[in-house]
């Protein structure tokens, strides 16, 4: 298989991920504000984040789709994923004291150690990505590189 259909694959499943992540929270708004005032954040930075979260989701949903935005959004994607992972491990040591309830969606009924390896698995396919889309990168400067020397 081609690495741009690989690429292409990639992103296609993590723009599927944010997209079903911002629709479950958007569709079920009152749910998905529920949940996030029972984290552990303050309930002005959990109002904030009720909508901020999708609206991130729904911008890299877009950037994924477009090559021109792609690895930024890749970046970004992978950014995003390890900050939500690092929350769930954070909660998943007792440090806040409690644990507060799960996302909205497929992940309500995972354990947080699932959601971690469900997190996990998306992580190592956006460094996948990224690491298919740098090696094209590198290809075509290696190859204007040798077109140089010829000059």
């Amino acid at each position: 298989m081609k690495k741009e259909t690989i690429l292409a694959i990639i992103t296609a499943i993590i723009a599927a991920l944010f997209f079903y992540a911002a629709y479950s929270k958007l569709m079920d708004y009152d749910k998905s504000r529920d949940q996030m005032n029972n984290q552990i954040f303050p309930s002005l930075i959990s109002s904030i984040l009720t909508w901020l979260i999708p609206t991130i989701e729904i911008i890299l949903m877009l950037g994924l789709l477009f090559p021109f935005t792609r690895i930024k959004a890749l970046w970004a994607s992978l950014a995003l994923l390890i900050l939500f992972s690092s929350y769930i491990g954070l909660i998943m040591t007792g440090i806040f004291g409690r644990i507060p309830c799960s996302c909205g969606g497929i992940l309500e009924n995972m354990s947080y150690g699932k959601h971690l390896i469900f997190n996990l698995f998306f992580i190592l396919i956006a460094i996948v990505g990224l690491g298919i889309e740098n090696n094209k990168w590198l290809n075509l400067l290696n190859r204007k590189e040798r077109a140089n020397q010829f000059r």
